[in-house]
């Protein structure tokens, strides 16, 4: 990391604790989460006490559903407020290209979430106190959870840069979000034939998580997160660019 993108990075991991608003997000999707690890969730999710697993599995499987809360909330003030503010202006005059700019932020707000979801490690080591934790599958758990997180991430911050507007960038990431998660195999699989299913599917990020979850570090899948992410790099830089030209 070069010293441009750590600078822009410290600035905006900092400014997710400079006001309650990263502290609501963190014990809201904290206290969600282990509420619906306890007890379940809709009968789709096992509660923790009748699974008699020791595993954070059911725990990690909630993150694609608060992801699709948290991230719009997270991600909404990216762009939106730096235009809204002309702040975005102060920082084009400033020695950072436009890469720099789009790295330094999506590494910032992509450790906050990283942070919220490493947060429940003390239920992890809690967990494995109780029984006999498989190491590797949890590793995995969490490695998968973080990819995903960060694939939201790219996807929430790609739609803050069309709009100043914070309100307007959380629906619309929302929506996205929403679909992404749709999209999977699981949920659309009794609606579409097989083979254009499983074609639909694959653009789910939630369907790319489903190996980790499972405990196994898919190749194919990690492959997936970091081009996802990479593509929305690479749109971000050129709507930045095509911005300045205007």
């Amino acid at each position: 990391m070069n010293h441009s993108i750590s600078v822009l990075f410290k600035r905006e991991f900092q400014n997710y604790f400079n006001t309650p608003i990263g502290y609501v997000f963190a014990v809201v999707m904290l206290f969600l989460n282990l509420v619906f690890f306890f007890y379940g969730i809709f009968g789709s999710i096992p509660a923790f006490w009748g699974a008699r697993i020791a595993s954070v599995e059911s725990f990690m499987k909630l993150l694609p559903f608060t992801f699709i809360l948290l991230i719009p909330a997270v991600t909404m003030r990216l762009w939106a407020e730096e235009r809204r503010s002309g702040t975005i202006e102060l920082l084009r005059t400033m020695p950072f290209t436009e890469l720099d700019l789009v790295l330094g932020k999506l590494f910032g707000a992509w450790a906050y979430v990283s942070l919220l979801i490493l947060a429940s490690l003390p239920l992890t080591i809690s967990i494995w106190m109780m029984g006999r934790l498989d190491v590797g599958a949890t590793f995995a758990l969490y490695l998968g959870s973080i990819l995903m997180g960060g694939a939201y991430v790219s996807l929430g911050m790609l739609v803050s840069s069309f709009t100043k507007e914070q309100i307007v960038a959380f629906v619309i990431t929302f929506f996205f979000s929403l679909t992404f998660f749709l999209m999977n195999l699981y949920l659309i699989g009794q609606h579409l034939p097989p083979a254009v299913a499983s074609f639909v599917s694959f653009f789910s990020l939630s369907f790319h998580f489903n190996s980790f979850s499972r405990g196994l570090i898919d190749l194919s899948d990690t492959i997936f997160f970091l081009s996802f992410m990479a593509l929305m790099v690479a749109l971000n830089v050129l709507r930045l660019r095509q911005e300045a030209r205007v």
